[in-house]
C-alpha cells in the first residue's frame, strides 16, 4: 500500500521539440498539483529555440536538459527515464508538453497503480479546448490500417468511461511508470522514433505478465498532436505513424495478424488514395507508403526531408 506520510517519489518527465508556449502552459498545471514528493524534468530535444531558458526564468525548480538534436519521442523521453532510474524515483510520469494535468491527476494515477504487476496508468484525456469531449482513454490494437483502436477518440465525455479497469494500453501523452516495469521491460523502443512507442512499452510489458491501468480519475487535458501538425494529412505524422505501423506488427504480431495488417492495407490503400486526391491531400497518402516501405525495409525515418532535425 501507498505510504501516505512518505509518498513515493516520481519524476515528471515533459518533453519540448518546438513547443515552447504549450509546455510552458503545462509546467503551470503541474505548479498546481496536489501530489507531494514529485520533481519535474523538462527535456529540449533539439528545438530550433530551446524552451530552457524561459522555464529556468519561471519555473526555477525545474530541471532542464538540453540536447543537440531531435531524438523523437523514445529517444527524449529515454533521457528522463534514465535518470528517474539512476535517481531512485519509483515512478516516472511522462507527459507530452501539450497537455495540461488536473490537480490530482498525479495522485490518482500513483493510487491506481498501487495494486499487484502494475507496469502503467494512463487518465481519462479529455479535449483541451471542450474539457466536456474526450480527446481518447485507452487503447487496443485491432491490426487494422491504422493498427490501433481508440476507446473515446472524440466522444462527449458523459461518464461512460468512468470505469478504472485493465487496458491493452495507454496512451503517452500521460503514463505513469512504474520502476520495476521499466526495470524488466526496459525503455522505451528508440527504433520506433515518433508514434506507437506506448503501445509497443505496454504490449512488451503484458507479454511479460505486467499489467496496464486505466484510470479514470487520474484527467488532463490535451490539446493533441500539435507538434507534427496535428490533423494535416500531408504532415509528417503519416508518415512516422505508417512507419511504426509496420514496425510494430513485425516485432509483435503473429502471422495471421500481420496477413490481416496487409490486406487491410491492399483493399483500403486505393479507396484513401481517391479520396484524398479530391481534397488535394494525395502527397499524404504518399508519405504514408513510404513509412510503411520503409517499415519493411527496416529503414530510418529521412529525418532532414521531413523537417523532423
Amino acid at each position: 500500500m501507498t505510504n501516505l506520510a512518505n509518498p513515493p517519489r516520481v519524476l515528471v518527465i515533459v518533453l519540448n521539440w518546438n513547443g515552447s508556449d504549450d509546455t510552458l502552459a503545462c509546467l503551470e498545471s503541474l505548479a498546481a498539483t496536489d501530489y507531494p514528493a514529485a520533481d519535474v524534468m523538462v527535456i529540449d530535444n533539439g528545438s530550433r529555440e530551446s524552451v530552457v531558458p524561459a522555464v529556468r526564468a519561471r519555473f526555477p525548480q525545474v530541471a532542464c536538459v538540453e540536447l543537440p538534436q531531435n531524438l523523437g519521442y523514445a529517444g527524449g523521453n529515454n533521457v528522463g527515464l534514465r535518470h528517474a532510474l539512476s535517481a531512485g524515483y519509483a515512478f516516472a510520469y511522462v507527459l507530452n508538453n501539450d497537455t495540461m494535468v488536473t490537480p490530482t491527476a498525479l495522485s490518482a494515477a500513483v493510487a491506481a497503480a498501487d495494486e499487484p504487476r502494475v507496469a502503467a496508468v494512463g487518465g481519462k484525456v479529455q479535449a483541451a479546448d471542450d474539457p466536456a469531449r474526450l480527446w481518447m482513454t485507452y487503447g487496443s490494437v485491432n491490426y487494422r490500417q491504422s493498427l490501433i483502436a481508440l476507446a473515446g477518440w472524440g466522444e462527449p465525455d458523459n461518464g461512460q468511461y468512468d470505469v478504472r479497469r485493465d487496458v491493452e494500453w495507454v496512451p503517452g501523452c500521460s503514463m505513469l511508470l512504474a520502476r520495476a516495469a521499466l526495470e524488466d521491460v526496459g525503455l522505451f523502443d528508440e527504433h520506433f522514433f515518433a508514434y506507437h512507442e506506448d503501445v509497443d512499452w505496454c504490449t512488451s510489458a503484458r507479454e511479460r505478465g505486467w499489467r496496464i491501468v486505466y484510470a479514470p480519475e487520474a484527467v488532463v487535458w490535451h490539446r493533441g498532436n500539435r507538434t507534427l501538425g496535428g490533423a494535416v494529412y500531408t504532415s509528417p505524422r503519416k508518415y512516422l505513424s505508417a512507419r511504426s505501423t509496420i514496425l510494430f506488427a513485425r516485432k509483435h504480431a503473429s502471422l495471421a495478424q500481420k496477413l490481416k495488417l496487409a490486406l487491410a492495407i491492399v483493399l483500403t490503400l486505393p479507396f484513401v488514395f481517391v479520396r484524398r486526391l479530391v481534397t488535394g491531400e494525395a502527397a499524404g497518402v504518399v508519405l504514408k507508403v513510404r513509412g510503411w516501405l520503409d517499415g519493411l525495409r527496416d529503414r530510418d525515418p529521412p529525418f532532414e526531408a521531413l523537417g523532423l532535425r
